[in-house]
């Protein structure tokens, strides 16, 4: 009986042991390391409520690309967020109208399905 139970404990763990490791996939990995999924600042500012509201104006969180608007801010749709998360550094010229603005951001180069997915959580992220 012992050796029974050790012949099973001992295979168990050869099984664990041999498991691959999932790493975490999809828009919740891709955006953690420098945003929240809370109305709370890390790196970047929270990213609760984003899809829908307008730029720059999360609360707390100081943008470099407020200085560089002319008008109203734009509002974080689809079309907004897939040329952002490309490659922000492009899309805030675009989205301000001025080759001197800047954002802590870096690009992404995100696009495609990921892309997809990303915008996808943003959507849900209530």
């Amino acid at each position: 009986m012992k050796k029974t139970v050790m012949i099973a404990t001992v295979a168990a763990m050869l099984v664990a042991v041999s498991m691959p490791v999932v790493a975490q996939a999809g828009a919740e990995a891709r955006c953690k390391s420098c945003h929240n999924f809370s109305d709370k600042n890390k790196v970047g500012p929270g990213l609760k409520g984003v899809f829908g509201s307008k730029a720059g104006t999360h609360a707390g969180y100081k943008y470099k690309f407020t200085k560089y608007i002319k008008g109203d801010p734009w509002v974080w749709d689809e079309a907004h967020l897939r040329a952002w998360i490309l490659n922000s550094k492009k899309a805030v010229k675009e989205f301000t109208g001025d080759p001197k603005a800047k954002t802590k951001m870096g690009a992404q180069h995100v696009k495609g399905a990921k892309a997809d997915a990303i915008i996808a959580f943003l959507k849900d992220l209530k």
